[in-house]
């Protein structure tokens, strides 16, 4: 799948060579619950040394629509792959490459195999992190995020990894980012080929990871601000 809006430049594989590009898989803009605007986020994503995001608000794919419309406009080299974090019945679904909404409140079966029938692909996101709308199980999906910056000790990620591994599923990061400032934190290294095509290299696993925690004081900050916001009224992070 060719990705519109990317922006590419110096990220575009050369004919016959594959290219390992540096890609946060998981970022939220203030279009659901993130704290800063899409320009900070690629602003940030760039000077982090990205080639590419995936802005995945929850239940809506307007970030990522102005995330490419911004790339386009300010000729950025920056690949912005089509994303959303979906609201299942179970707990939260990545959706990337997609370009309409699958909807929110069906099984994780029925919207993988919605997202599929598009031409996208589905990441179970932080499967075993509390407090998070984990799914606790690893559905039929097309890989698992067994690396999420925000965590204290690290034992929901080791779980994810675990299970990855048994089910033989490709493993990626995601930095979860809510503010501009921890953009980059969860890194997923895909190596793709000459067509460039993101999706495919991830469902056969060309992918690595490189990731840092993000700072506890940060995390903690996150989650009180969730907590004031479920007491005022049950808003959905």
């Amino acid at each position: 799948m060719k990705l519109a809006g990317d922006g590419r430049g110096g990220g575009r594989p050369r004919k016959g060579r594959t290219t390992p590009l540096r890609l946060d898989l998981h970022v939220h803009s203030a279009f659901s619950d993130g704290r800063d605007e899409v320009e900070e986020i690629l602003e940030a994503a760039f000077e982090a040394g990205l080639d590419g995001i995936a802005i995945t608000d929850h239940d809506t794919l307007e970030g990522s629509f102005e995330a490419e419309r911004s790339v386009r406009k300010r000729g950025l080299h920056l690949l912005v792959v089509p994303g959303v974090e979906v609201s299942t019945s179970d707990g939260h679904l990545l959706a990337l490459g997609v370009r309409e909404l699958p909807p929110s409140g069906r099984s994780p079966e029925e919207t993988i195999e919605f997202v599929r029938a598009r031409g996208g692909i589905s990441i179970v996101s932080h499967p075993y992190h509390p407090f998070r709308h984990s799914m606790y199980r690893i559905p039929g999906c097309d890989a698992v995020e067994v690396f999420n910056s925000k965590f204290i000790f690290g034992l929901a990620n080791f779980w994810a990894r675990r299970g990855a591994t048994r089910l033989g599923l490709p493993m990626v990061a995601g930095s979860d980012a809510h503010s501009a400032r921890s953009v980059g934190l969860g890194v997923t290294i895909v190596t793709v080929g000459e067509d460039g095509d993101v999706l495919e290299a991830i469902r056969e696993g060309r992918v690595e990871i490189d990731g840092k925690r993000t700072p506890p004081v940060a995390f903690l900050g996150q989650m009180g601000r969730w907590v004031k916001k479920r007491l005022r009224g049950g808003e959905r992070r």
